[in-house]
């Protein structure tokens, strides 16, 4: 299993690698990792499509057994990771240069081996007697030909017991080069999400369902009718379908008397599910959850989404007791330092590296600092608010971009740009889980069990604070419609769209928001029961409250429905020799601390865990060791986010993060909440040597901590020493 402590490093392989290296090349690699503080490498390789590599596979594999012969000899332990089943199929001469390119960036090219691009035009190999590779593709629902992929080419299905025969018996191979782990990347199903339909998977789907699955002629009607059972079946069948993959992965290498490592990632989080991925179902077998923060998204402005991602992986590290990492592709020191900062705020381990080649003399500056102070282990989290992940909302309903994906995100970011601090609830979490947090958010949960409107009652009961944004539980976990859910709190109503709504005021506590005018909403109608309102827009109910204020529910009046209504990933290509520039579309955190922030701030009900009395501050602190020592982590976001119509791109500094960076002018206070004593306070970074000793004062059961003034510039750790409970 991964531990707490351990470093990651991604080793590249690529035509240098396999086509030139003897052992002495990657034994003088990994003494450089080992010299930077790294004990586990996770392969990335230009051959990652690994069966349009089919008749290279000996060569792959004998530089793979260097790279471990060469690890192991300095305790490093090898996790080889591959794409299990796509293949690369360019048929335009625009595919053709984009592979070319993506080759080029990994160091590598279509001339690496001999007839490697003609294998890739028209290679078909068998892959066992009778079968050819071709036989065991994805079959596209709507024509009943083989489904393509988002990278121009096919994918194999994971139903197919050729395939899967021919696929573990390449893992045998692999094993026997000695690694230590594996990676079985990309196990998804594609064709614009109508796939898989073929006839392993039509058998397979009847016996587990009794539903049929149509023909192409009929497919049209079938696929996306939501209200059609059969189709809300082969969703779920699809994930089933992936997830049983994976775990035949784990069975097969355990029979042959294994124990790897499982690393595994997701890009996206609050995203529906189109291709099945089965991150969060197999959930239990990762021995690491980590987000992969891609490669093309402009670090300036994707941080704000990675940090809600963070946020899942720590809680889903926290469900199945693993660590949790980010792996960022930063080019330079300085984005180098950011994204290391981000993660040590996450509290999550680190994984670096430029596409294509290593980024040792960045990771060597931070690897001791990492030693003396790792990601902290059983860390508790000093979170505000639980938000609810609608897994089944999102992957089994209609239209979850708009009323699921924008609104959660537009909360979660509000909530973070106004300080709140946040941990995430997943489908399966008992009442126990749910009481952690004195305020839980439902955004468009509209797919819910009994036992989950249930649960809801009573966490409100029990004191808990619930805020639901949108529609929710009109739809059981069949799939079939259930009608006025909110009747659990004593009300009843009716949610219409509108085109747009006034100025309104939210008013709960005896305080209140203005509400600026909205395109786009919804509002209240035919309301019945005992509730009051809780906000208007004009003449129109947008707010409503039950169960004493312990409920609130909006229907609109909020900024949510577009995607300018919150930070998102920016991409601009880097598979170019160009990165271009852009202008900066959004300009929203304003907006989300302002109106959905200061809601959630007063739904709260309390003050937070922590304060920060700079905005310019990313803060998060966390509690270890039974309680005995805290961490607070600040990471200066002042500057970093571009503002509406700034240009940005893939080359800008991120200035607090140069070498020589102005250090904060003015002291920074930090307002913190705990159950114990504080006995001490020592600051640390990377930017000063040992310690600087942090003066604080305890008051009505809080801390005020004071950072002097010139401490810091980019990233500073606060280590607190705990005493005793305070009576």
């Amino acid at each position: 299993m991964t531990q707490i402590q351990d470093k990651y490093g991604v080793f590249w392989y690529n035509r240098q690698e396999i086509c030139r290296w003897r052992q002495e090349d990657f034994d003088r690699r990994a003494a450089e990792f080992a010299s930077a503080g790294i004990n586990i490498v996770m392969t990335f390789s230009c051959t990652h499509f690994r069966w349009s590599f089919y008749p290279w596979w000996n060569e792959i594999n004998a530089a793979l057994a260097k790279i471990v012969k060469a690890c192991h000899k300095y305790g490093i332990r090898v996790v080889e990771h591959h794409s299990c089943h796509l293949t690369h199929d360019p048929r335009s001469q625009k595919e053709w240069n984009a592979l070319d390119d993506t080759l080029r960036t990994r160091q590598s090219g279509l001339d690496m081996f001999p007839g490697l691009k003609e294998h890739i035009a028209c290679g078909d190999p068998e892959i066992a007697p009778g079968v050819l590779l071709s036989d065991c593709r994805q079959i596209d629902g709507r024509t009943g030909d083989f489904a393509r992929t988002v990278y121009t080419g096919y994918g194999h299905c994971f139903n197919d017991p050729r395939f899967r025969r021919a696929y573990f018996q390449y893992l045998e191979s692999v094993y026997a080069t000695g690694v230590d782990g594996i990676m079985t990347d990309d196990v998804e199903y594609f064709g614009s999400q109508n796939a898989c339909a073929c006839g392993y998977c039509r058998e397979k789907f009847k016996v587990e369902t009794g539903f049929d699955l149509p023909g192409s002629a009929d497919w049209g009607k079938f696929h996306g009718d939501f209200d059609n059972p059969a189709y809300v079946e082969w969703l779920r069948f699809r994930i089933r379908s992936t997830e049983r993959f994976h775990r035949d992965v784990n069975a097969h290498f355990k029979s042959l008397g294994l124990d790897l490592l499982r690393p595994n990632y997701a890009t996206t989080t609050f995203n529906c599910n189109a291709v099945a991925y089965p991150f969060e179902a197999a959930g239990d077998l990762w021995s690491c959850v980590f987000q992969e923060n891609m490669f093309s998204s402009v670090i300036r402005t994707a941080w704000p989404g990675w940090h809600n991602i963070a946020e899942h992986r720590r809680s889903m590290a926290k469900k199945y007791h693993v660590p949790a990492m980010s792996m960022f592709y930063p080019a330079r020191r300085d984005d180098h330092y950011f994204c290391w900062a981000l993660a040590k705020g996450w509290n999550q381990l680190l994984m670096a590296t430029p596409e294509g080649r290593a980024s040792l003399e960045n990771e060597k500056e931070f690897s001791a600092f990492d030693r003396a102070h790792p990601v902290m282990e059983d860390a508790d989290p000093l979170a505000d608010i639980g938000f609810f992940e609608p897994r089944s909302s999102l992957d089994l309903t209609p239209g979850p971009l708009k009323n699921i994906i924008w609104p959660m995100n537009v909360f979660l970011q509000g909530g973070m740009f106004a300080g709140l601090h946040f941990g995430i609830l997943f489908e399966d979490d008992g009442l126990e889980a749910f009481l952690e947090y004195p305020l839980v958010v439902l955004c468009g949960a509209v797919m819910l069990g009994d036992e989950h409107l249930a649960l809801l009652r009573r966490y409100c009961e029990n004191g808990g604070r619930l805020l639901i944004f949108g529609p929710f539980g009109t739809r059981r976990m069949d799939g079939s419609p259930r009608r006025a859910p909110e009747k659990i709190f004593g009300l009843s109503a009716e949610i219409a769209p509108v085109d747009s709504l006034p100025e309104g005021v939210f008013s709960y506590g005896g305080r209140r928001v203005v509400l600026p005018p909205v395109e786009e909403s919804f509002r209240f109608e035919n309301v019945t029961g005992d509730f009051t309102i809780a906000a208007r827009c004009g003449d129109d109910t947008v707010g409503l409250s039950a169960l004493g204020g312990r409920v609130v529910w909006l229907a609109g009046g909020i900024f949510c429905r577009r995607p300018e209504c919150h930070c998102y990933d920016q991409r601009i290509s880097r598979w170019t020799d160009h990165p271009a520039k852009m202008t900066f579309p959004v300009g929203a955190s304003d907006y989300l601390r302002q109106i959905p922030g200061e809601i959630l701030r007063l739904l709260l009900g309390k003050r937070p865990y922590v304060l920060c009395g700079s905005g310019d501050h990313l803060v998060s602190a966390y509690l270890g060791n039974g309680r005995r020592r805290g961490e607070i982590h600040l990471v200066n976001i002042s500057g970093v986010l571009p503002r509406k119509g700034e240009t940005f791109g893939h080359g800008d500094l991120f200035a607090n993060f140069m070498p020589g960076a102005e250090r904060n002018k003015e002291s920074l206070k930090i307002d913190l909440a705990v159950p114990e004593n504080i006995i001490g306070a020592q600051a640390y970074s990377p930017e000063f040597p040992g310690a600087v000793s942090v003066p604080f004062r305890e008051e009505d059961g809080r801390v005020t901590l004071t950072v002097p003034a010139g401490t810091f510039a980019g990233y500073l750790k606060i280590g607190l020493t705990l005493g005793t409970t305070r009576s």
